[in-house]
């Protein structure tokens, strides 16, 4: 038995799991012999192999994008007694971006592959591995682990029915999926947390929730690693019971962005009163008509670093020139004796942040005074 899993094993590393082909033998691999060995100096004779081993390692990855993952599974292998369960697997998918990612449920795979349950863990109770759980073991210690405590929060039955309905009832996927939402509330957007620091000279932290989601663009898994369901998921039974749990932001959070501020001034986060949502004005550059639209990543491509305000700096490209931009977005419909004039006979330096100038042109003639075609509303 040890001998065919060497075997097997070699077959896997001869595949292409990422690396080149300039190893002579597995031995030579960067790997942590550890993860497919009980031994620290296994050898052909006795290679003492892990069961199952976890497949675990640079360059090798389980994961795939969310949309790609299948949206509904029915899993009738085992049904019997019930009726298939209707599985939604995108939407435990992206709750597993919060904790342990795919891997979370599909563990031991081999490289780059997602491997159904049933490949390792065997029906029935009559099964030739007794170390590895059977299929139905395998089901319920992933889901009940999560299930039971959810249901227990919230107050909901947890037992077979709750998954699985009776065999000979009525089978609708549709209307299945329709009570499975209902069972558990769509979590809402809190707008902002006021919190209480033990920084005695300003102790108030002002945490705008929606803003850090909506403007900034952060993913729930970038705080919300290993977060309770209930924390999110909250009714208003369980209002007082995830506050304290929902409140509870730390340093460790906002490092990844604000590191710099947090090290660096403590008043960049603490005050002693509320604070006003960010306004991009206090900057010293305010957003008009035509930036308020945009991404902020768009602008901030590297980070939240201050940037150059002069219109150069993103508007050097082919894209502002007179036969392909659309100077209506300005509020300003040019008319036919401006329409081709370059940018730059108004715009000196073409510094669009600068009222543009007449000039050049005319003696007589000044903007806003003369407009060089027609105001509209924007």
């Amino acid at each position: 038995m040890k001998y065919l899993l060497a075997i097997l094993f070699g077959i896997l590393l001869s595949s292409n799991i990422g690396f080149t082909q300039q190893y002579k033998h597995h031995s030579q691999y960067p790997l942590n012999c550890e993860e497919c060995h009980l031994c620290k100096n296994p050898t052909a004779a006795k290679p003492c192999l892990k069961i199952c081993p976890t497949f675990v390692r640079k360059g090798v990855s389980t994961t795939k994008k969310l949309k790609a993952a299948p949206e509904i599974l029915i899993i009738d292998t085992l049904a019997d007694k019930y009726n298939p369960v209707v599985f939604d697997h995108r939407l435990h998918a992206s709750m597993a971006q919060m904790n342990g990612g795919c891997e979370s449920c599909h563990h031991h795979n081999p490289p780059g592959k997602i491997l159904p349950c049933s490949t390792c863990h065997q029906k029935g109770v009559k099964r030739t591995d007794l170390s590895k759980p059977s299929l139905k073991g395998a089901y319920h210690q992933l889901c009940i682990s999560c299930h039971r405590k959810w249901n227990t929060e919230w107050k909901t039955k947890s037992n077979c029915t709750s998954c699985h309905k009776k065999a000979g009832t009525a089978f609708d996927v549709n209307k299945i999926k329709q009570e499975n939402k209902k069972l558990y509330p769509t979590p809402s957007i809190p707008k902002q947390f006021v919190l209480k620091s033990d920084f005695e000279e300003n102790p108030i932290v002002t945490f705008h929730h929606q803003e850090h989601i909506k403007t900034f663009g952060l993913k729930c898994q970038a705080c919300h690693k290993n977060s309770q369901c209930s924390d999110c998921h909250k009714t208003e039974d369980h209002k007082k019971l995830t506050q304290k749990k929902q409140v509870s932001l730390s340093h460790e959070n906002c490092m990844p962005c604000h590191e710099t501020a947090i090290d660096e001034n403590c008043t960049f986060c603490h005050s002693k009163k509320e604070r006003n949502a960010f306004d991009h004005a206090q900057t010293g550059w305010p957003l008009k008509p035509f930036h308020k639209s945009l991404k902020c990543t768009q602008c901030h491509k590297d980070g939240f670093k201050r940037l150059n305000t002069n219109c150069n700096t993103c508007h050097n490209t082919q894209k502002w020139q007179p036969d392909t931009f659309n100077h209506a977005v300005t509020g300003i419909v040019l008319d036919e004796n401006h329409r081709d004039t370059d940018c730059e006979e108004c715009h000196i330096n073409r510094d669009f942040s600068k009222k543009p100038q007449c000039t050049d042109c005319h003696d007589d003639k000044s903007f806003p005074k003369n407009v060089p075609g027609k105001i509209i509303k924007r």
